[in-house]
């Protein structure tokens, strides 16, 4: 309903120009009558309630250091894999030294 008073608002002022300054300003009327309605229909800049902002900062701060704990946990279970590695080589030779 609204979205249909103001395409009819746009369009009454077009029409207005047009009929106030004759044939030669179709074009202009045209143009004024899509300007109209791009201003009339466009959605205004809301701000965000510094709450709502907050809550954003929060969850982000949340989610970077999850990922950080993440990537912690991974480079600490490389390193302890790694270091099975080596026990099991180190093992290995130890008991292929002995033998000979």
């Amino acid at each position: 309903m609204k979205t249909g008073l103001k395409i009819l608002f746009a369009s009454v002022l077009g029409l207005a120009w047009y009929i106030v300054n004759g044939e030669t300003s179709g074009d202009l009327a045209l143009m004024i009558f899509f300007f109209v309605a791009f201003l009339l229909l466009i959605k205004p800049i809301s701000f965000q309630p510094p709450e709502k902002r907050e809550d954003y900062i929060q969850q982000l701060k949340r989610s970077y250091e999850r990922k950080m704990d993440l990537r912690k946990k991974e480079k600490e279970e490389k390193r302890r894999l790694n270091q099975a590695a080596t026990e099991r080589d180190y093992k290995k030779r130890d008991s292929n030294t002995s033998l000979l």
